[in-house]
């Protein structure tokens, strides 16, 4: 829980789960509800799941450019350092 709390006034949260992925959430999310489709053998389950990880990409993007202007050249080394999924 303390890894998804508000970024400090130095920069966004680099420790836990952010070492390995910028978006471990959203990561975290596609593994369960794709293993739910999977699980259920629901090709409509799937379509939403693919739905969804489309949305959440573009979410992505959009927070990825917020961060760049809010932390400039700190988040662009952690860019650089941390893949955004896996």
């Amino acid at each position: 829980m303390i890894n998804f709390a508000a970024p400090s006034n130095g920069g966004p949260h680099s420790n836990g789960l952010y070492q390995c992925s910028r978006n471990p959430m959203y990561v975290s999310y596609l593994i369960y509800f794709a293993g739910c489709a999977l699980l259920t053998r629901s090709w409509l389950l799937g379509g939403f799941v693919l739905i969804f990880q489309i949305a959440s990409h573009w979410i992505i993007l959009a927070e990825e450019r917020w961060c760049l202007e809010q932390f400039g050249q700190t988040y662009r080394q952690y860019m650089n350092r941390v893949r955004r999924y896996i």
